[in-house]
């Protein structure tokens, strides 16, 4: 995995200029006609990310008058590995500088590069702390080298919508590289940033409750599974997180549980008006209206009878600041234990 370092380029070395096309109809035909220019030595790069693997390919064109053995095209394509540990910028960032590799010894030229992925071509001008380091390292040492030769080099962004038939020479290459039937290149630098949102990603998942497990938890507290649950029982002495436990759970010793366990003869609560859940229990049961007088002090009005509130859970109404209210919990736990329903009978 790569390493990202606190700086890509010292203070006061020079960054590329990065021409971006968006800047007017007009202004966008110079650039276009630039990019196009035959004199000029062009690479246009693209990255490809499908069928679950990232790849990258470009093309590079070079003027007869500097051509190799009559050589003017130099085309590549390269499988960097899975989406798993690369994405489309730094497969991007890679792409040019390989591109810039191909480039024989020359001097006095102007060399372009082409590419439609914007974010790579910001990174380029303006590097920061972050993913593709290694790969923008490459090209800045690339081209101090043409520039010691009295060579010019630029950067092209040029959008999807207006790509020029070298780009999408290069878009071919990657789209090659990422065909289901090839095989990854071993030993390329993975993207850090990637892994660790994939990684992250895969850990919210692990936290997730599985489908069908817990469902009365989760109406009672829509932020399950979270921080906030160790606020709730560490605080609490051992009875006093029992007897939570059991309301939040809804396992609690009430008839509506015990009967569905087959430990009760009937469901009916004790009142005989009818099933005995929890929030029976706590908001309507009246054998234990004296008990209940504390609890409802703790609530303000609109919150009276919300049993994610007293219970300390997350109402679907509550906002991203909610935090479990622990008076109106304690209050409700001390109702539960002043009924001794919940006691072991």
């Amino acid at each position: 995995m790569e390493v990202i370092q606190p700086f890509t380029l010292a203070p006061w070395e020079a960054r590329l200029q990065v021409i971006l096309n968006s800047q007017g109809e007009e202004e966008e035909d110079k650039i276009k006609e630039l990019a196009k220019a035959g004199w000029a030595v062009r690479i246009a790069t693209s990255s490809s990310a499908r069928n679950d693997l990232v790849g990258m390919g470009g093309t590079v064109r070079i003027p007869i008058s500097l051509a190799r053995a009559g050589k003017i095209i130099e085309t590549f394509s390269v499988t960097l590995g899975t989406t798993e540990e690369h994405n489309p910028y730094t497969a991007e960032l890679a792409a040019i500088a390989r591109g810039l590799k191909y480039l024989p010894e020359m001097k006095y030229r102007i060399i372009m590069i082409l590419t439609s992925n914007r974010s790579a071509a910001q990174a380029i001008g303006n590097p920061r702390q972050q993913s593709g380091q290694g790969h923008i390292r490459e090209i800045y040492d690339a081209i101090e080298k043409l520039k010691g030769d009295i060579n010019r080099v630029r950067l092209i962004w040029l959008p999807s919508d207006s790509e020029l038939k070298i780009q999408r020479i290069a878009k071919m290459s990657a789209r090659h590289a990422t065909e289901p039937y090839v095989t990854p290149r071993r030993g390329t630098s993975k993207a850090k940033t990637t892994i660790l949102s994939r990684t992250r990603a895969n850990l919210r998942r692990e936290r997730e409750l599985p489908d069908g497990v817990g469902r009365y938890s989760r109406k009672v507290d829509s932020a399950l599974p979270g921080k906030h649950t160790r606020l709730l029982y560490d605080q609490l002495p051992w009875k006093e997180a029992s007897v939570l436990a059991q309301l939040r759970t809804g396992m609690a010793r009430l008839n509506g549980y015990l009967y569905q366990i087959g430990a009760a003869v009937t469901d009916e609560c004790p009142c005989g008006q009818a099933k005995e859940t929890v929030e029976h229990f706590l908001f309507r049961c009246v054998k234990w209206m004296a008990q209940r007088k504390e609890m409802m002090l703790q609530c303000v009005e609109e919150k009276c009878g919300n049993v994610s509130f007293h219970l300390g859970g997350k109402a679907a109404s509550d906002g991203q600041k909610w935090t479990p209210n622990m008076e109106a919990v304690r209050a409700t736990i001390r109702f539960a234990i002043a009924t001794g329903r919940l006691e072991q009978r």
